[in-house]
């Protein structure tokens, strides 16, 4: 897998290069607007950007396979929502630690989100507001087990793997083995995506 970064200043682009212990292919924030497609993870210094070249990272994410870490100086609940929601698989703030930088990529390539728990709450209530009943056309489409069904029905209750696990009397693990054949079978690449998808199924269900 390739690894990417979008970043003006070098010492922040040697950084997160030495933390990964990776060699981030560099990409010019000037040259996004007309630049060929990025497959893989890319870490997007948010601060050096204009709004040109967020759109165009965010539209990236959003359609393609590029996993996008948007990184910023002054991280905001508002806006790690919006890039969450609009694509973005991790929100952070640009001088985080090199363990809790390797912890996002980790947590991003086996296909989950990594933000502060409030962004994530934050998006996953904004998201939950709008699906009613969220279970029952994902459960009979997919054909998920009972199992994977009491576990989406967590998700979908917005809690995390923790609170699900000690719900439902099993193991965080196991938790991430069912969130896993659930994304599997349905084809969602994330629990937001997942939400969204099960929001489309109610409405056309309708």
């Amino acid at each position: 897998m390739d690894y990417f970064c979008v970043v003006s200043r070098d010492d922040i682009a040697e950084r997160w290069s030495q933390a990964l212990q990776k060699e981030l292919k560099r990409v010019d924030p000037e040259s996004l607007a007309g630049g060929p497609s990025m497959l893989g993870i890319c870490l997007a210094h948010w601060d050096c950007l204009q709004q040109a070249g967020r759109e165009r990272l965010l539209k990236q994410a959003h359609d393609t396979k590029l996993l996008l870490l948007v990184l910023t100086d002054h991280p905001k609940t508002d806006q790690g929502r919006e890039v969450i929601r609009r694509g973005a698989k991790g929100y952070g703030n640009t001088f985080v630690t090199a363990s809790l930088l390797m912890e996002m990529v980790k947590v991003v390539k086996a296909g989950d989100i990594w933000a502060g728990p409030e962004v994530l709450q934050s998006v996953l209530r904004q998201l939950l507001e709008q699906v009613d009943p969220p279970t029952e056309t994902l459960v009979e489409r997919f054909g998920l087990s009972e199992r994977e069904a009491e576990v989406l029905a967590e998700v979908m209750a917005g809690v995390s793997n923790k609170v699900a696990a000690r719900r439902l009397d099993i193991t965080e693990r196991t938790v991430k083995a069912h969130m896993s054949a659930i994304l599997n079978k349905t084809g969602a690449r994330d629990r937001v995506e997942l939400i969204l998808l099960a929001q489309r199924a109610e409405q056309n269900a309708v």
